[in-house]
Protein backbone atom coordinates (compact mmCIF):
# COMPACT_ATOMS: atom_id res chain seq x y z
CA UNK A 1 0.00 0.00 0.00
CA UNK A 2 2.54 2.55 -1.14
CA UNK A 3 -0.27 5.06 -1.75
CA UNK A 4 -0.88 5.30 2.02
CA UNK A 5 1.54 7.44 3.97
CA UNK A 6 2.64 5.72 7.16
CA UNK A 7 2.37 7.34 10.57
CA UNK A 8 5.36 9.49 11.44
CA UNK A 9 6.89 8.15 14.65
CA UNK A 10 7.57 11.75 15.75
CA UNK A 11 3.84 12.51 15.68
CA UNK A 12 2.63 9.45 17.57
CA UNK A 13 2.17 11.33 20.83
CA UNK A 14 0.94 14.60 19.31
CA UNK A 15 -2.33 13.43 17.75
CA UNK A 16 -4.62 10.47 18.29
CA UNK A 17 -3.47 7.50 16.22
CA UNK A 18 -6.88 6.94 14.64
CA UNK A 19 -6.90 10.53 13.37
CA UNK A 20 -3.48 10.03 11.78
CA UNK A 21 -4.68 6.84 10.07
CA UNK A 22 -7.83 8.65 8.89
CA UNK A 23 -5.75 11.58 7.59
CA UNK A 24 -3.56 9.22 5.54
CA UNK A 25 -6.62 7.59 3.97
CA UNK A 26 -8.25 11.00 3.34
CA UNK A 27 -5.15 12.20 1.52
CA UNK A 28 -5.08 9.10 -0.69
CA UNK A 29 -8.77 9.59 -1.51
CA UNK A 30 -8.46 13.35 -2.14
CA UNK A 31 -5.46 12.83 -4.44
CA UNK A 32 -7.33 10.09 -6.33
CA UNK A 33 -4.85 7.40 -5.34
CA UNK A 34 -7.95 5.68 -3.97
CA UNK A 35 -10.57 6.65 -6.59
CA UNK A 36 -14.36 6.53 -6.02
CA UNK A 37 -15.69 2.97 -5.90
CA UNK A 38 -12.36 1.38 -5.05
CA UNK A 39 -12.32 -1.01 -2.05
CA UNK A 40 -10.77 0.06 1.23
CA UNK A 41 -7.98 -2.30 2.38
CA UNK A 42 -9.01 -4.82 5.02
CA UNK A 43 -8.68 -4.03 8.72
CA UNK A 44 -5.87 -6.59 8.98
CA UNK A 45 -3.98 -4.96 6.11
CA UNK A 46 -4.38 -1.49 7.60
CA UNK A 47 -3.29 -2.71 11.06
CA UNK A 48 -0.13 -4.14 9.53
CA UNK A 49 0.57 -1.12 7.34
CA UNK A 50 0.21 1.44 10.14
CA UNK A 51 1.41 -0.86 12.94
CA UNK A 52 -1.63 -0.05 15.09
CA UNK A 53 -4.31 -2.00 16.92
CA UNK A 54 -7.57 -3.04 15.25
CA UNK A 55 -9.51 -0.63 17.51
CA UNK A 56 -7.49 2.28 16.07
CA UNK A 57 -8.29 1.25 12.50
CA UNK A 58 -11.99 0.85 13.31
CA UNK A 59 -12.11 4.35 14.83
CA UNK A 60 -10.39 5.77 11.74
CA UNK A 61 -12.81 4.06 9.35
CA UNK A 62 -15.81 5.19 11.41
CA UNK A 63 -14.56 8.78 11.18
CA UNK A 64 -14.22 8.50 7.39
CA UNK A 65 -17.74 7.10 7.13
CA UNK A 66 -19.09 10.01 9.19
CA UNK A 67 -17.19 12.50 7.01
CA UNK A 68 -18.59 10.97 3.81
CA UNK A 69 -15.32 9.58 2.43
CA UNK A 70 -16.25 5.90 2.74
CA UNK A 71 -19.41 3.88 2.14
CA UNK A 72 -20.04 0.82 4.33
CA UNK A 73 -21.58 -2.15 2.56
CA UNK A 74 -23.21 -4.98 4.46
CA UNK A 75 -21.35 -8.24 3.88
CA UNK A 76 -18.84 -6.60 1.54
CA UNK A 77 -15.73 -4.44 1.71
CA UNK A 78 -16.20 -0.74 2.34
CA UNK A 79 -15.53 1.44 -0.72
CA UNK A 80 -14.53 5.01 -1.44
CA UNK A 81 -17.70 7.11 -1.68
CA UNK A 82 -18.67 8.90 -4.92
CA UNK A 83 -17.50 12.50 -4.83
CA UNK A 84 -20.00 15.30 -4.73
CA UNK A 85 -19.50 17.69 -7.63
CA UNK A 86 -20.00 21.40 -7.12
CA UNK A 87 -22.01 23.15 -9.79
CA UNK A 88 -21.09 26.49 -11.37
CA UNK A 89 -23.67 28.39 -13.42
CA UNK A 90 -21.91 30.13 -16.30
CA UNK A 91 -24.89 32.18 -17.41
CA UNK A 92 -24.60 34.86 -14.79
CA UNK A 93 -21.76 37.04 -13.56
CA UNK A 94 -21.81 35.68 -10.01
CA UNK A 95 -18.40 34.52 -8.83
CA UNK A 96 -17.79 30.93 -7.78
CA UNK A 97 -17.50 32.25 -4.23
CA UNK A 98 -20.96 33.86 -4.38
CA UNK A 99 -22.62 30.85 -6.00
CA UNK A 100 -21.27 28.40 -3.44
CA UNK A 101 -22.10 30.78 -0.61
CA UNK A 102 -25.75 30.75 -1.73
CA UNK A 103 -25.70 26.96 -1.42
CA UNK A 104 -24.26 27.16 2.08
CA UNK A 105 -20.83 25.88 0.97
CA UNK A 106 -17.77 27.68 2.30
CA UNK A 107 -15.06 28.36 -0.28
CA UNK A 108 -11.53 28.79 1.04
CA UNK A 109 -8.91 30.79 -0.86
CA UNK A 110 -5.14 30.96 -0.63
CA UNK A 111 -3.21 33.62 -2.54
CA UNK A 112 -0.20 32.28 -4.44
CA UNK A 113 0.89 35.68 -5.76
CA UNK A 114 -0.40 39.22 -6.19
CA UNK A 115 1.97 41.59 -7.95
CA UNK A 116 2.40 44.20 -10.66
CA UNK A 117 3.08 42.62 -14.04
CA UNK A 118 3.23 43.27 -17.78
CA UNK A 119 -0.05 42.18 -19.39
CA UNK A 120 -0.10 39.54 -22.15
CA UNK A 121 -1.00 40.98 -25.55
CA UNK A 122 -4.63 39.76 -25.53
CA UNK A 123 -5.23 41.09 -22.02
CA UNK A 124 -3.46 44.38 -22.81
CA UNK A 125 -5.83 44.88 -25.76
CA UNK A 126 -8.80 44.27 -23.44
CA UNK A 127 -7.66 46.86 -20.88
CA UNK A 128 -6.04 49.28 -23.31
CA UNK A 129 -2.87 49.21 -21.20
CA UNK A 130 0.34 47.19 -21.08
CA UNK A 131 0.74 47.15 -17.29
CA UNK A 132 -1.57 45.71 -14.66
CA UNK A 133 -1.83 43.31 -11.73
CA UNK A 134 -1.46 39.53 -11.66
CA UNK A 135 -3.39 37.60 -9.02
CA UNK A 136 -3.06 33.82 -8.65
CA UNK A 137 -5.16 31.87 -6.19
CA UNK A 138 -6.09 28.32 -5.20
CA UNK A 139 -9.71 27.67 -4.18
CA UNK A 140 -10.60 24.91 -1.71
CA UNK A 141 -13.67 23.24 -0.27
CA UNK A 142 -13.15 21.37 3.00
CA UNK A 143 -9.39 21.85 2.54
CA UNK A 144 -9.48 20.04 -0.82
CA UNK A 145 -8.31 22.08 -3.85
CA UNK A 146 -10.93 22.44 -6.59
CA UNK A 147 -9.54 25.21 -8.82
CA UNK A 148 -6.52 27.35 -9.64
CA UNK A 149 -7.29 30.88 -10.86
CA UNK A 150 -5.02 33.33 -12.68
CA UNK A 151 -6.57 36.82 -12.82
CA UNK A 152 -5.34 39.93 -14.61
CA UNK A 153 -6.62 43.19 -13.12
CA UNK A 154 -6.23 46.87 -14.05
CA UNK A 155 -3.64 48.75 -12.03
CA UNK A 156 -6.24 51.01 -10.37
CA UNK A 157 -6.85 48.08 -7.99
CA UNK A 158 -3.26 48.21 -6.71
CA UNK A 159 -4.42 49.23 -3.21
CA UNK A 160 -5.71 45.68 -2.69
CA UNK A 161 -3.42 43.30 -0.83
CA UNK A 162 -3.05 39.54 -0.63
CA UNK A 163 -4.48 39.67 2.90
CA UNK A 164 -7.68 41.25 1.54
CA UNK A 165 -8.28 38.19 -0.64
CA UNK A 166 -7.48 35.25 1.64
CA UNK A 167 -10.77 33.33 1.99
CA UNK A 168 -12.54 36.34 0.48
CA UNK A 169 -14.46 37.06 -2.74
CA UNK A 170 -12.60 39.25 -5.24
CA UNK A 171 -15.89 40.56 -6.63
CA UNK A 172 -17.05 41.57 -3.16
CA UNK A 173 -13.81 43.44 -2.57
CA UNK A 174 -14.13 45.26 -5.90
CA UNK A 175 -17.70 46.30 -5.03
CA UNK A 176 -16.97 47.42 -1.47
CA UNK A 177 -13.65 49.12 -2.17
CA UNK A 178 -14.20 50.53 -5.67
CA UNK A 179 -17.97 50.38 -6.27
CA UNK A 180 -17.46 48.24 -9.36
CA UNK A 181 -19.10 44.91 -10.15
CA UNK A 182 -19.27 42.61 -13.19
CA UNK A 183 -22.29 43.06 -15.44
CA UNK A 184 -21.54 41.39 -18.75
CA UNK A 185 -18.77 39.49 -20.44
CA UNK A 186 -17.71 36.33 -22.18
CA UNK A 187 -17.01 32.80 -20.93
CA UNK A 188 -15.03 30.23 -22.91
CA UNK A 189 -14.80 26.60 -21.80
CA UNK A 190 -12.48 23.84 -22.88
CA UNK A 191 -10.86 20.72 -21.52
CA UNK A 192 -7.09 20.87 -21.11
CA UNK A 193 -4.45 18.52 -19.65
CA UNK A 194 -2.93 19.46 -16.32
CA UNK A 195 0.69 20.58 -16.38
CA UNK A 196 3.16 19.95 -13.56
CA UNK A 197 2.38 23.21 -11.72
CA UNK A 198 -1.40 22.75 -11.81
CA UNK A 199 -1.09 19.08 -10.86
CA UNK A 200 0.91 20.08 -7.80
CA UNK A 201 -1.58 22.72 -6.62
CA UNK A 202 -4.73 20.76 -7.45
CA UNK A 203 -3.47 17.39 -6.20
CA UNK A 204 -4.10 15.58 -9.47
CA UNK A 205 -1.87 13.64 -11.83
CA UNK A 206 0.03 15.42 -14.57
CA UNK A 207 -1.99 15.25 -17.81
CA UNK A 208 -5.28 14.65 -15.94
CA UNK A 209 -8.10 16.54 -17.66
CA UNK A 210 -9.11 19.90 -16.19
CA UNK A 211 -12.06 22.14 -17.03
CA UNK A 212 -10.62 25.47 -18.14
CA UNK A 213 -12.78 28.58 -17.94
CA UNK A 214 -11.46 31.79 -19.50
CA UNK A 215 -13.53 34.92 -18.99
CA UNK A 216 -13.45 38.67 -19.38
CA UNK A 217 -15.99 40.92 -17.68
CA UNK A 218 -17.11 44.53 -17.95
CA UNK A 219 -18.52 46.47 -15.02
CA UNK A 220 -21.76 48.44 -14.64
CA UNK A 221 -20.16 51.43 -16.39
CA UNK A 222 -19.05 49.40 -19.44
CA UNK A 223 -15.41 49.48 -18.34
CA UNK A 224 -13.13 46.40 -18.48
CA UNK A 225 -13.03 44.92 -14.98
CA UNK A 226 -11.50 41.45 -14.93
CA UNK A 227 -9.79 38.87 -17.14
CA UNK A 228 -9.15 35.44 -15.72
CA UNK A 229 -8.40 31.82 -16.52
CA UNK A 230 -9.52 29.19 -14.01
CA UNK A 231 -8.62 25.51 -14.10
CA UNK A 232 -11.11 23.28 -12.27
CA UNK A 233 -10.79 19.67 -11.23
CA UNK A 234 -13.14 17.74 -13.50
CA UNK A 235 -13.95 15.30 -10.70
CA UNK A 236 -15.11 18.10 -8.37
CA UNK A 237 -16.79 20.76 -10.53
CA UNK A 238 -19.60 20.75 -13.09
CA UNK A 239 -20.44 23.70 -15.36
CA UNK A 240 -24.17 24.37 -15.83
CA UNK A 241 -25.46 26.09 -18.98
CA UNK A 242 -29.22 26.48 -19.45
CA UNK A 243 -30.86 26.18 -22.86
CA UNK A 244 -33.91 28.19 -23.90
CA UNK A 245 -35.48 27.20 -27.25
CA UNK A 246 -37.56 30.38 -27.25
CA UNK A 247 -34.48 32.49 -27.90
CA UNK A 248 -33.66 33.48 -31.48
CA UNK A 249 -30.90 31.20 -32.71
CA UNK A 250 -29.58 34.04 -34.87
CA UNK A 251 -28.77 36.32 -31.93
CA UNK A 252 -25.34 37.77 -32.56
CA UNK A 253 -22.77 37.52 -29.79
CA UNK A 254 -21.60 40.96 -28.72
CA UNK A 255 -18.08 41.98 -29.57
CA UNK A 256 -16.54 42.17 -26.13
CA UNK A 257 -13.25 43.38 -27.54
CA UNK A 258 -14.81 46.70 -28.47
CA UNK A 259 -12.95 49.90 -27.72
CA UNK A 260 -14.04 51.55 -24.49
CA UNK A 261 -14.21 55.31 -24.90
Amino acid sequence: MLYLKKIDVKNKGKEALYRQVAASLKTAISENRLPPGSPIPSENALCGHFNVARSVVRQALALLVDDGYILKQAGRSSVVAPRMKHRRNLQNSLSLHAQLEREGTRLQTSVVKFEEAALPAEVAAFYGDTEGLLLERVRYIDDEPISYVKTWLPKEFASLSSEDLIDQSLHRQLLVRFNREPQQGRNQIQTVPSDKMLANYLKVKKSDSLLQLQACYYDQHGLPLEWFTAWHRADRVVFDIAVDASLDNNIQVKDFQRTIK
